[in-house]
C-alpha cells in the first residue's frame, strides 16, 4: 500500500543522500580544473607522439565515429569540473540527471534557497566560461578542436551538423540526453590524460594546435 510506497521512496532519498554526499566529498577532495584544461591536454598531446599516438589510435578503431553531442556532453564534464565542487553537484543532479529541486536539496542535505544559490552561480558560471572557452577556440563560430576531432573520423563517420548550444539551456540539455558510445574509448583517454595534466598544472592554456589534427601530414 501506500506507507510500503512511502517506505521505499523514503529508503531511495536516503540511499540516493548517502551516494551524493560520498560524491561530493570526492569533489572536494579533487583538485580543481583550468577551466582551459582540455586546451592544455591538447597542446600537451601536440607535441608528444605517446599523447597523440593513442589517440590516433582509438579514432582509428573499426567502431569509432564523431558524435557531436556525446563530445558536446564530454565538454560540459570537463567545463563543470572547474566549478566549486558544491556547485558542481546541484549543478549535475539538477540539470543533468534531471532530478526535481526537491529532490536535489534533499539528496544534498540543503535549503531550497542555498540550492537556488548554487545553482543560479554555477549556471551563470558554466555560460561565462563557454563564452570565453568558445570565444578563444572558435573558427568561424565552431571550436575548432571539436572540428578537428571530427575530421579524424572517416567521412561516412562524422556525425551530423553541430548544433546550437550557445546557450547554456541548450548545452546542458544536450548533456542530460547524450550516452557514451562510439566515442567512449577516446574520452576515456581524454579524461585520463586531463586529469594527470590539471593536477601538476602542465600544458599551456594559449590554443596552439588539436591532439591528432596532422596525423596523415
Amino acid at each position: 500500500g501506500m506507507a510500503g510506497y512511502r517506505e521505499e521512496a523514503a529508503f531511495a532519498t536516503w540511499v540516493h543522500s548517502i551516494v551524493a554526499r560520498a560524491a561530493v566529498d570526492h569533489l572536494r577532495k579533487q583538485k580543481r580544473w583550468r577551466v582551459e584544461a582540455q586546451v592544455a591536454y591538447a597542446n600537451l598531446c601536440a607535441g608528444s607522439e605517446e599523447l597523440s599516438g593513442e589517440v590516433v589510435a582509438a579514432a582509428s578503431a573499426p567502431d569509432f565515429a564523431y558524435e557531436v553531442r556525446e563530445h558536446i556532453s564530454y565538454c560540459f564534464a570537463c567545463v563543470g569540473r572547474s566549478l566549486p565542487p558544491d556547485e558542481q553537484a546541484a549543478l549535475v543532479m539538477r540539470d543533468v540527471m534531471d532530478l526535481s529541486a526537491k529532490e536535489t536539496s534533499t539528496v544534498l542535505g540543503i535549503s531550497d534557497s542555498v540550492l537556488r544559490h548554487r545553482l543560479a552561480a554555477a549556471r551563470t558560471a558554466m555560460q561565462d566560461r563557454y563564452a570565453g572557452l568558445c570565444a578563444l577556440l572558435s573558427k568561424q563560430g565552431i571550436c575548432h578542436q571539436c572540428e578537428g576531432l571530427k575530421m579524424l573520423a572517416p567521412e561516412d563517420k562524422r556525425g551530423g551538423p553541430f548544433p546550437d548550444v550557445s546557450d547554456y539551456a541548450e548545452r546542458a540539455a544536450v548533456a542530460r540526453e547524450a550516452e557514451p558510445g562510439s566515442m567512449a574509448t577516446l574520452h576515456d583517454i581524454f579524461w585520463r590524460r586531463t586529469k594527470e595534466a590539471e593536477d601538476t598544472g602542465a600544458g599551456s592554456t594559449t590554443p596552439d594546435s588539436g591532439c591528432g589534427e596532422d596525423a596523415d601530414d
